[in-house]
C-alpha cells in the first residue's frame, strides 16, 4: 500500500561518519525514500577541532570540499553510483548531534536517519553516542538502525509495523502518532508492549518498529532518549522514533478546481 499522495516522508536527512554502521543506516534512508517518495539529503558534520588545525595548514574551504567529495564517494560504494547521483549532500562544521538538530531544523527534514554501533556500558561512557544525545535533545522523527538488523528489502518498509506502545496517560496520543506513521510506511500495524520481545521468526519478524514519544518536559525528553536508546539496542530492527503531536511525514497543499 503506497503513502497517501497528500501525505509523505518528503526529505530525509541521513547522518554518516564514514562507518560501515552509517553505510548501513544510509540503505535504509535510501529504501525509506522509495517507498515514501520522498529524497535523501546525506550529511557529515567534521569535528571543530579537525576544522580549526585544517584552516591552519591549509584552508577550512580546503577541507569542506574533499569532505564533501569523500562523503560522494562513502554514499557510491554503500548505494551504488546511480543512487548515489540523485541524493544531496551537506557538510557542517560542529558537534556531530548538534549539527544534525540544526540541519534538520534547517531543512524541515520529515526524518533523520542514524546508525548506532550500540555500544553499552563502560564503552558507551568512554566514546559517547551521538544517537543517544540525538534521542535526547530532537523532538523530530528519528530512525535508528541497529548494528544487528538485516539489509533493507527491496520492498522494505512495506509489512509488518510494530508500534511498541507503552500504557498510561498518553496511550491513545502514541496509538493514534503509530497508526499515521503506518499509513505513511504503508504497511499493516501491531500494536505491542516496549517491554514485550519482538518476534524473531522469519515471516513474522517486523519490517520497522514505531516507538512514539509523549511530548514531555525537557528533563523527561532527556530520559525519554535514554530510554528509547536502550530499546534500539535490543530491538534488531531499525527503530522509528517520534514524538506524539508531532508533525508525522510532509503535507502536501490540497489544490481544488476554480
Amino acid at each position: 500500500m503506497p503513502p497517501p499522495r497528500n501525505r509523505r516522508f518528503r526529505l530525509i536527512l541521513a547522518g554518516v561518519d564514514f562507518s560501515q554502521q552509517s553505510a548501513h543506516a544510509l540503505r535504509y534512508a535510501m529504501a525509506m525514500a522509495r517507498a515514501c517518495g520522498g529524497r535523501v539529503v546525506v550529511m557529515h558534520a567534521i569535528d571543530p577541532l579537525l576544522s580549526a588545525a585544517a584552516a591552519k595548514a591549509y584552508g577550512a574551504t580546503d577541507l569542506t570540499h574533499d569532505t564533501q567529495v569523500e562523503l560522494a564517494r562513502f554514499t557510491g560504494k554503500a548505494l551504488g553510483e546511480k543512487a548515489a547521483g540523485v541524493v544531496s549532500y551537506a557538510v557542517t562544521v560542529g558537534p556531530s548531534r548538534q549539527s544534525l538538530i540544526a540541519e534538520a531544523t534547517r531543512r524541515h527534514a520529515d526524518v533523520v536517519v542514524v546508525g548506532t554501533h550500540g555500544r553499552a556500558g563502560i564503552s558507551k561512557v568512554f566514546f559517547g553516542s551521538t544517537t543517544e544525545a540525538l534521542l535526547r535533545r530532537y523532538h523530530g522523527a528519528v530512525l535508528v538502525v541497529p548494528p544487528a538488523c538485516s539489509a533493507p528489502t527491496a520492498d522494505w518498509p512495506r509489512g509488518d509495523v510494530v508500534a511498541a506502545v507503552a500504557a498510561g496517560p498518553h496511550h491513545r496520543a502514541m496509538l493514534s502518532a503509530a497508526a499515521r506513521t503506518a499509513e505513511v510506511l504503508g504497511g499493516l500495524l501491531t500494536v505491542t508492549s516496549p517491554n514485550a520481545p519482538l518476534r524473531r521468526s522469519r515471516t513474522r519478524r517486523p519490517a520497522i518498529v514505531v516507538l512514539p514519544q509523549p511530548d514531555s518536559a525537557r528533563l523527561e525528553t532527556f530520559a525519554q532518549g535514554t530510554e528509547a536508546y536502550d530499546f534500539v539496542r535490543r530491538a534488531g530492527v531499525p527503530v522509528l522514533v517520534m514524538h506524539t503531536g508531532r508533525r508525522i511525514g510532509h503535507v502536501e497543499p490540497q489544490h481544488t478546481a476554480a
